[in-house]
This record gives C-alpha cells, sequence and structure tokens, in this order.
C-alpha cells in the first residue's frame, strides 16, 4: 500500500471515529444519564426540598449504591470522546484552508473538556465522600464545617462549569466560522456561530436576562455535535478518494 493510501486510510478512520464519537458524546452525556440517575439514585438529579442539609444525606445515600458511583464515572469518561470528534474537525478544516481557526476553535474546545472532567470528577468522590462525613458528624458543629466546605466546592465547581462553557462557546463559534469560510457544510456552520453570538449575553455576567441559555445548551450541546458527527461520517465514506487512496476535492475557503 502506497503512502498515500495509507494517509487516506488513517484519516477515513478518524473521521468515522470523530463522527461516531460527536453523535454518542451527547446523547450518552445528556439523555442518558438524565434519564438512568433519578432511577438508580432513586429520585430526582436536582436537590430535593430539605436544604442543604438534605442534599448531603442524599449524596451519602447515592454513595452507598455503586450502580450510582459507575454512573457517574461513566458521565466524567464521555466527555472524552470529545477528542477524537474535534480532533476530526480540526484535520477536515486544516485540508480545507482553515488551519488558523482551526486550532485556535479546537484547543478551547480541548481545554473545555479538560475542565468538565474535572468538574464531573468531583461527583463520584467529593461529593459522596463529604456527604458521608456529614452524616456521621458527631456534632452539629463539625456537620456544618463539613456543609461550609461542600458548599464552598460547589460554587468553586460552578465557576469551573462557567468557564468550561464560555471555552466551549468559543470553540463553536470558531469552528463554525472556518466551516462558513471554507464552505464546508455551510448551514450547520452559520447555525453554529449564530448560536455562539446569540449566547453570549447568557453567558457573560452583564446582568440580562435573555431566554438563550436554554436555547443555546440544546444546540451547542446535542444538534451541533451530532450534526458535525454526521456530516464527518458522510465525508468518510462518501467523499472521493477516501476508499481508493486518490486526492479527495477540497474546497477552500477565501
Amino acid at each position: 500500500m502506497s503512502l498515500g493510501k495509507m494517509d487516506k486510510t488513517k484519516e477515513r478512520g478518524l473521521f468515522i471515529t470523530g463522527g461516531i464519537c460527536a453523535i454518542a458524546w451527547p446523547i450518552l452525556s445528556e439523555f442518558v444519564f438524565y434519564a438512568v440517575y433519578p432511577l438508580l439514585a432513586g429520585g430526582g438529579v436536582t436537590p430535593q426540598p430539605g436544604g442543604p442539609e438534605g442534599m448531603m444525606i442524599r449524596l451519602a445515600e447515592a454513595g452507598q449504591r455503586p450502580a450510582v458511583v459507575a454512573l457517574e464515572w461513566g458521565k466524567v469518561a464521555v466527555q472524552l470522546l470529545q477528542l477524537p470528534f474535534l480532533l476530526a474537525m480540526y484535520r477536515l478544516l486544516r485540508e480545507r484552508g482553515q488551519r488558523n481557526l482551526a486550532l485556535v476553535g479546537v484547543s478551547l474546545g480541548l481545554v473545555s473538556m479538560v475542565l468538565i472532567v474535572i468538574s464531573h470528577t468531583f461527583l463520584p468522590t467529593l461529593s459522596h465522600a463529604l456527604g458521608q462525613a456529614y452524616a456521621d458528624a458527631e456534632s452539629p458543629e463539625e456537620g456544618a464545617a463539613i456543609l461550609a466546605v461542600t458548599l464552598s466546592l460547589l460554587r468553586w465547581r460552578g465557576g469551573l462549569n462557567q468557564t468550561a462553557s464560555l471555552l466551549y462557546q468559543g470553540c463553536v463559534g470558531l469552528v463554525s466560522l472556518a466551516m462558513v469560510r471554507s464552505r464546508t457544510w455551510p448551514i450547520r456552520g452559520w447555525v453554529g456561530l449564530v448560536g455562539a453570538l446569540l449566547a453570549l449575553p447568557a453567558k457573560l455576567p452583564l446582568g440580562l436576562r435573555v431566554p438563550t441559555n436554554l436555547i443555546w445548551t440544546g444546540l451547542a450541546y446535542f444538534v451541533w455535535p451530532i450534526a458535525l458527527g454526521i456530516g464527518l461520517l458522510r465525508e468518510a465514506l462518501s467523499a472521493p478518494g477516501m476508499a481508493e487512496g486518490t486526492e479527495p476535492t477540497a474546497v477552500v475557503g477565501a
């Protein structure tokens, strides 16, 4: 097999892997997790009536259920599916003359992924340990101290999630701009670009109340990766030269 054919075979494999991961990531991370977690935990994912004290008891109880902890670790691992997805998008856009935009956008996405992995690791580790420590506290003062530490960590985790969300928003915006410039699935590119811009008021601390956060979440974390995943699979399976080793037709943007 010639070097050109080997390169095209690897590229095709990257596109297929990236496409599958792009589709699987939002489905497993959001729909499957939030559908299964309440069943395994015996209650809702969001805090129930009872205030922070009740939340701590539920964390302790959930930590005693191996299936819950395994599911939480699964959510951590699923975030890594973004890696082949983003690398495949970088490879595709680099070939179409958008190396710089793709490099910055994908880099932002990878940093966001790392922050989300760190944030989600809090669930199967410290959250249950602190909940159990609170349940086993020998005095109200000890329980209050553990509760204060937990609430501080939750605020820190919220800030981490906010930073990751902003970075991912930058990733979606820049990758989508590269798609528009290179005429690579331009409709999907415009959807991602406009969505990223509309989400700015909701993500930045401007004190504005806008109904775009829910729309942005559904678009960026579900519609956009699945749409691009389908595009990568079609690129791998139908682009000229992917199976035969000839040069695919590249569309280079202005």
